[in-house]
């Protein structure tokens, strides 16, 4: 899936959080979207889930442009805001059982590919339990475990490292993203974190005042991490080191 901003902006009352906003994203790859608070990282993601839709530009995926009523084209994505969109009244079995419903993914014959995922993900002792009555932690665990079932072409995540997951769930999430990615997809996720969105992604997206303030490589952000002192602050302005 080939995604394209093109000239995106979205105000809500007097605040703009992303103005003449342009990107375009290649397939098979993760994506960190870095900013600061108000930044407008979560905006970003919501316009590309159709949470919400820009005052104006356009968002395309493969070349059209998107509708939130293009049913098909929405079962090819998943988004995860910071607090995962689950039934809080199902257990976790019956949720990953909704979501792969919703998404026409049938479980039948990847039993076992999905029991290996739900026992990487820590969510196989939460089958069982209901989601509201989960901890944090656990709840996006079975957020987790529900996109392993729908494996989206293209996964959009809020925040995955201030989840509350324990180290075990985020490892987690590093070798599902990866998974997905490697089979053609793509994972978009926000963070503040500049060391680790280096780290974890092919690219790195910077968003500065509702602007694109630096589209750069990984390598080259770690580069620039061990070589400039101030480099991780520089990084979150959209600054690069002087060559």
């Amino acid at each position: 899936m080939h995604i394209e901003l093109q000239n995106v902006s979205k105000t809500f009352g007097r605040t703009t959080a992303l103005k003449q906003f342009n990107l375009n994203i290649p397939p098979s790859s993760i994506i960190a979207v870095l900013g600061e608070n108000g930044a407008g990282k979560s905006t970003l993601l919501r316009l590309l889930a159709g949470v919400c839709a820009p005052d104006n530009g356009l968002v395309r995926y493969d070349g059209a442009v998107f509708n939130r009523e293009n049913m098909a084209l929405r079962r090819r994505l998943h988004f995860t805001p910071d607090v995962p969109l689950v039934f809080p009244d199902q257990t976790v079995a019956r949720n990953i059982a909704t979501f792969a419903a919703l998404h026409e993914k049938p479980i039948s014959g990847r039993e076992d590919a999905l029991g290996a995922w739900l026992e990487d993900i820590g969510a196989a002792a939460l089958m069982k339990r209901t989601v509201g009555m989960l901890s944090r932690g656990q709840i996006w665990k079975a957020g987790m475990a529900c996109v392993a079932a729908v494996e989206p072409e293209l996964w959009l995540v809020d925040e995955p490292f201030a989840s509350g997951m324990d180290a075990l769930g985020l490892g987690a999430f590093r070798r599902l993203a990866r998974h997905l990615a490697d089979q053609g997809g793509t994972v978009i996720y926000t963070t503040q974190m500049v060391e680790m969105a280096a780290e974890f992604s092919d690219h790195v997206c910077v968003i500065r005042d509702g602007v694109l303030a630096m589209w750069e490589s990984s390598p080259a952000l770690r580069d620039q991490i061990a070589n400039d002192p101030d480099g991780e602050e520089n990084i979150l302005r959209g600054l690069r080191k002087a060559s």
